[in-house]
């Protein structure tokens, strides 16, 4: 079962029955599709799922021909902090699936969406280039200072 705070894991801390998943309004997700959060301190958050399982009504399932994948996860990131500060008061409630659906999105060619999205992506890989080095480096200077004061 992934939970709203695990659509961007690689694996899940819960696990649904065959009998629990007939007996629930759970539905499968498969690698690849596009979850979103509705509900909670996640709100908003999307991720393409990394494995197969099972969603309850916190998360949204969004499969569709129209838009690459990627590209609109990007979007719906752009997009967060305008849908909480509008269907969120206070930051009360819960985001919904027909919330989600009425959105206006900008909607270049495939072969456009395709190239902002691969374009994005690798500023995202190189973001977590820099950021592996500074942990590595926080881990050096950690060591140095370990062997300085001892």
């Amino acid at each position: 079962d992934i939970k709203s705070g695990e659509i961007n894991a690689d694996k899940t801390e819960q696990f649904l029955s065959e009998k629990g998943l007939k007996n629930s309004s759970a539905k499968i997700v498969k690698i690849g599709d596009l979850l979103y959060a509705l509900y909670g301190a996640t709100s908003g958050e999307v991720g393409i799922s990394k494995i197969n399982g099972a969603i309850n009504q916190a998360v949204l399932c969004i499969r569709t021909n129209e838009f690459n994948k990627l590209f609109l996860a990007y979007y719906l990131k752009y997009l967060k902090d305008k849908i909480i500060g509008t269907f969120l008061q206070g930051g009360q409630g819960n985001l919904s699936a027909n919330i989600i659906k009425s959105l206006k999105i900008p909607m270049p060619i495939f072969l456009e969406q395709t190239k902002i999205a691969n374009f994005l992506s690798k500023i995202d890989d190189k973001i977590n280039v820099v950021n592996e080095q500074i942990e590595l480096t926080k881990e050096y200077k950690k060591g140095l200072l370990q062997r300085m004061f001892v």
